[in-house]
């Protein structure tokens, strides 16, 4: 029971696009209605962070599945490198398994068990990492979580909302340790949120998706690290919580 998206691709998705980590061309899904997305394109940079919001049933999720290959589409439509890894909002550890365990699943190496460690010890895990996981915090199991998708050395980053469930607290602390794992790392990123701070906070660029359609794409041209006290950063939201029909 793999929870890491890291399905054979075909020869087409295989393919260097050496100006994109990310492209996604005319893509359309839907499942026996209407269009939950609507001819969308657009590309993500090597080691680029881009946000993607919209609300609740815009296709933020199914996009994010089709990126990590859960939810298959046609070849033609998308670009997306072999080496990826996703973070859910669940942690999906499995419980019967140590935690650095947890983090090794499916590595086929055999210095798996010194990856997982070392992996574990950048998230700030060392402590635990013979711990069971239903004796882990909520935010020690995403960050956990998160180890087991950084061991993968992903080229592509898939974040499915993964701070949603936790404390303010927790929360931020999260987002800290996700930027400087991004800058360390440098994978190209995909952060699904409902969060427009949380978006502007840590990402290069935000996509916000409208009926079906990418609506708004913006750059975030805020030095890091980045506050909500930084000049421009007021304006950025109110044009973001706009486009969602929030008035800031």
């Amino acid at each position: 029971m793999n929870m890491i998206a890291s399905m054979p691709l075909s020869q087409s998705e295989l393919h260097s696009d050496p100006g994109a980590a990310v492209s996604v061309r005319n893509l359309t899904r839907s499942f026996g209605g209407p269009a939950i997305l609507d001819q969308i394109t657009f590309s993500i940079a090597p080691g680029e962070f881009v946000a993607l919001l919209g609300r609740s049933g815009s296709g933020k999720s199914t996009l994010l599945r089709t990126l990590a290959g859960l939810d298959p589409a046609p070849p033609e439509t998308l670009t997306v490198p072999a080496a990826r890894a996703v973070v859910f909002q669940e942690p999906r550890l499995l419980p019967w398994k140590r935690v650095w365990k947890n983090v090794a699943l499916g590595l086929r190496m055999p210095d798996a068990k010194a990856k997982a460690l070392d992996a574990l010890a950048e998230v700030e895990l060392q402590h635990r990492v013979e711990a069971w996981p239903l004796t882990l915090s909520g935010g020690e199991a995403q960050r956990a979580a998160l180890a087991r998708a950084l061991v993968r050395e992903p080229k592509l980053l898939l974040l499915d909302e993964p701070f949603a469930s936790l404390d303010a607290l927790t929360r931020m602390r999260m987002q800290a340790l996700v930027a400087s794992l991004w800058q360390a790392h440098k994978p190209a990123v995909l952060l699904v949120t409902h969060d427009v701070d949380e978006a502007l906070l840590l990402a290069d660029r935000v996509l916000v998706l409208i009926e079906g359609k990418i609506g708004i794409d913006t750059q975030i041209p805020l030095d890091r690290p980045r506050h909500a006290s930084d000049p421009g950063f007021s304006t950025l939201r109110t044009k973001l919580l706009a486009s969602l029909g929030v008035q800031g």
